[in-house]
């Protein structure tokens, strides 16, 4: 198993991206790839996380979707919401 970069998801920053859910898909925008410091002892890949915007009336869990973007996707990865921005909701992906 190929372990995600950041350079995997860079071009797709400001695209819309579908998120595979029941009943029916959704779509979120990738608005921002942050890469992170290295942690000690950790060489395997450079940490960063992603933050995920989508309209109120979407509501995901805090749990592992399948997100149809990035080299090499679909990916399979956890997500949880922060904190809203106005009438937009977040969701964070850490990837360590």
């Amino acid at each position: 198993m190929r372990l995600v970069k950041p350079e995997d998801f860079e071009p797709w920053v400001g695209r819309r991206v579908r998120v595979d859910t029941a009943p029916r898909p959704v779509e979120l925008v990738l608005a921002q790839l942050d890469r992170m410091p290295p942690i000690v002892g950790a060489d395997f890949r450079e940490p960063f996380s992603m933050l995920f915007e989508g309209s109120w009336p979407v509501v995901l869990l805090d749990a592992t979707y399948v997100f149809d973007c990035g080299r090499g996707g679909p990916h399979a990865f956890h997500v949880t919401q922060i904190l809203p921005r106005g009438q937009t909701r977040r969701y964070q992906a850490i990837f360590a």
